[in-house]
C-alpha cells in the first residue's frame, strides 16, 4: 500500500487512504494513520472530501494558490542592502566576472550579523541570497591563511576599504590586482 502512495499526489493519496479507512469502519482512520504514517486529520479532511463528492476539490491544482512562507527578502527588504554592505569591504574574485565573487565571512558570521543588525536570517538564507548577488556563498579557500596571518593583515584590509571609499566618492576608477605568490625554485 505504501509503495502505492508514494506515486500518488497528495490529494490522491489522503482519498485513497480516507477510502481504505471507510471500508474498515470504526477506528479506521486511526488505524490507516499508523500504516501509512498520515495524520488522523489529513485522512479526516479526505474523507469529508469524499462525502462532498469531491466537489470544492481543484483538479488543476493540487495545492491552493498562494501556499507558503514569502521568501525573507519579502519579508525584510532591506535586507540584501544590508548583507551587501556587509559584503562590500570584503569583497574579492574575478575582475572579469567569470567565476562567483568570494568573501571572507562565513555564512554563519553574516547570519550572526545581519541578526544583529535586525534582519535575523539563517545560513541557508544567507547563502541562497548569496547566490542571488553572485557570490560563491563557501567560504573563500584562502579564509584558513587569513586567519594564521597576522594581525596586520586586518589593518590592510581596512586601509585598502578606505581608500576604495575615497575613490568611489571622487568618481575615480578603482583597480583590482590579484597576484599570485611564487615559490622558491619554480
Amino acid at each position: 500500500m505504501n509503495v502505492l502512495l508514494s506515486r500518488l499526489d497528495e490529494q490522491q493519496r489522503r482519498w485513497f487512504v480516507a477510502l481504505e479507512a471507510q471500508r474498515f469502519g470504526w477506528g479506521g482512520a486511526s488505524l490507516m494513520a499508523k500504516i501509512t504514517g498520515l495524520s488522523r486529520p489529513t485522512i479526516q479532511r479526505g474523507q469529508r472530501e469524499l462525502a462532498a463528492g469531491l466537489a470544492q476539490c481543484s483538479t488543476e491544482r493540487v495545492r491552493a494558490p498562494g501556499g507558503g512562507r514569502p521568501p525573507r527578502e519579502a519579508q525584510d527588504p532591506e535586507l540584501l542592502t544590508a548583507l551587501e554592505a556587509l559584503l562590500a569591504p570584503e569583497t574579492a574574485g574575478d575582475p572579469m566576472g567569470r567565476r562567483a565573487k568570494a568573501k571572507r565571512s562565513s555564512l554563519q558570521q553574516l547570519s550572526d550579523a545581519l541578526s544583529a543588525a535586525g534582519h535575523p536570517v539563517s545560513r541557508t538564507t544567507v547563502a541562497r541570497l548569496l547566490r542571488q548577488l553572485g557570490y560563491s556563498p563557501k567560504v573563500n579557500a584562502r579564509r584558513a591563511e587569513a586567519r594564521s596571518s597576522p594581525a596586520e593583515r586586518d589593518a590592510q584590509f581596512q586601509h585598502i576599504a578606505e581608500q576604495r571609499a575615497q575613490f568611489a566618492a571622487a568618481g575615480d576608477p578603482i583597480i583590482s590586482v590579484d597576484t599570485k605568490k611564487k615559490g622558491a625554485g619554480r
